[in-house]
């Protein structure tokens, strides 16, 4: 029998998906907003060669970092689960068995960084000039991977107990802080990718205390409480620690699946040369952009989905798929014709290079489409995410990659276009292998995860 009941169910309305998601909305916004800000720093500073040296930089970085957005992901899964079947201490055992595993990686990559580092750059084709300036920015980003991999459980943590407006405060902390060092590390000491990195590293650990702090107050229970709730016989229980590592290692190799293919666009862009390397990567911002804003539905549908999981309720499930995606497809072509009339401006602003400045407004119809094809994988990301369902996230991803690396290689060597071709082929794979999943998803509804 379940303990610490503590939900009331609240049918979903549009009122209440959209009181759910503004924060995320602007929390979302703010994540890839550090990589803008980045951008934008060393735009108007230096020349294609740093912003080259950023983009190697951070692929190198992210291949770490997002193979690990597994907890962010398990965490809110879980939580929702929890929390919809009326368990509240476990759904707190849960964010602490992240950290302990968030901080435990993320320390073991700060350990390797140098190896990890010469392993990277030797795969890696760009320029040597664009490689020596991403090395000093790995150098330094590796510092605050305990933090960030620590964030990614505590916002998880956040989502799935659908109190967005916290997680909303952990991400302006971390851009905020983040532009203002960079200014001053990059604009002021002339530090280039270097004190980008080191700016990234301070939020990121100011941010990951805030949030750390803000989950301890959130669990609302008196010290002793906690201490029981949190000892070491529970968080250590055989089953739950089943639950969570076969979860988490399905989760783990999609987001490596999705790694190497951000990854090898990014290579597949640094074999066209520094200019269309370092305006792919302007480009690139617009996409994070979108796709984050558009995955505050995506986090919504994540935490309903959960609740209806942990209540079985099917029709739960349909509405909470139906209304958080009415207003996720109409933004994603907002989106789009957005990108598409409005983008030239904000390249003209952001970057001060003329050649990536005019290569990044020649390509950027077809940076205008991801929002518009990519929708309905990021959707469905969320929906399976709630569910639990990582073993079809883990095949659809493998899929698409398949599929990507396949149209890749036949419209590569057309030029960068074929590139961006390759890309949006992707994110197509994407949503249409994880739609073929989503009649099992309903009909395993009364299984478990």
């Amino acid at each position: 029998m379940r303990a610490n009941l503590i939900v009331t169910h609240v049918p979903l309305t549009r009122k209440r998906v959209m009181a759910l998601t503004w924060p995320m909305i602007f929390a979302n916004a703010l994540i890839p907003l550090v990589g803008v800000i980045d951008t934008a720093v060393i735009g108007l500073s230096g020349d294609a060669t740093d912003i080259g040296g950023v983009a190697v930089g951070g692929m190198v970085f992210a291949v770490f970092y997002w193979s690990t957005y597994f907890l962010r992901m398990g965490v809110t899964g879980l939580t929702a689960q929890e929390i919809g079947a009326g368990d509240r201490a476990e759904s707190q055992r849960i964010v602490a068995r992240a950290l302990l595993i968030a901080l435990v990686l993320g320390f073991t990559f700060l350990a390797l960084k140098t190896p990890i580092s010469a392993l990277a750059f030797n795969v890696l084709q760009g320029s040597e000039t664009v490689e020596t300036k991403g090395a000093a920015y790995v150098s330094a980003r590796f510092w605050g991977a305990p933090a960030a991999l620590g964030l990614f459980a505590v916002t998880g943590w956040l989502i799935g107990a659908g109190k967005t407006r916290l997680a909303l405060m952990v991400q302006a902390v971390l851009a905020l802080t983040n532009a203002a060092l960079d200014v001053w590390f990059v604009m002021g000491f002339g530090w280039g990718p270097a004190g980008v990195a080191a700016g990234t590293v301070i939020a990121e650990w100011l941010a990951f205390l805030l949030g750390l702090a803000l989950v301890l107050r959130a669990f609302g229970v008196n010290r002793a409480v906690l201490v029981e709730t949190l000892s070491l016989a529970q968080l250590i229980d055989p089953a739950a620690l089943k639950r969570l590592f076969g979860l988490n290692f399905n989760l783990f190799l999609r987001s490596i699946f999705l790694t190497i293919g951000f990854s090898w666009f990014i290579n597949a862009g640094a074999r066209q040369g520094d200019v269309l390397l370092a305006a792919n990567q302007v480009l690139l911002q617009f996409i994070m952009v979108w796709a984050f804003v558009l995955d505050a539905f995506a986090y919504t549908a994540e935490a309903e989905t959960g609740r209806a999981f942990g209540q079985r309720s099917i029709a739960d499930l349909r509405r909470a798929v139906r209304l958080t995606s009415e207003f996720a497809f109409a933004c994603a072509f907002g989106f789009g014709a957005l990108t598409l009339f409005g983008g030239g401006w904000v390249i003209s602003h952001l970057i001060s290079d003329p050649m990536v400045r005019e290569a990044a407004i020649v390509y950027l119809p077809w940076c205008a489409a991801v929002p518009v094809l990519g929708i309905a994988s990021w959707q469905l990301d969320g929906i399976f995410t709630g569910a639990t369902r990582s073993a079809a996230m883990r095949n659809a991803s493998l899929a698409s990659l398949l599929v990507y690396l396949g149209f890749d290689a036949l419209l590569s060597p057309g030029g960068n276009g074929g590139v961006w071709a390759a890309f949006l082929i992707y994110f197509v794979a994407r949503g249409v292998s994880l739609l073929v999943a989503y009649p099992a998803l309903e009909r395993g509804m009364t299984k478990p995860a």
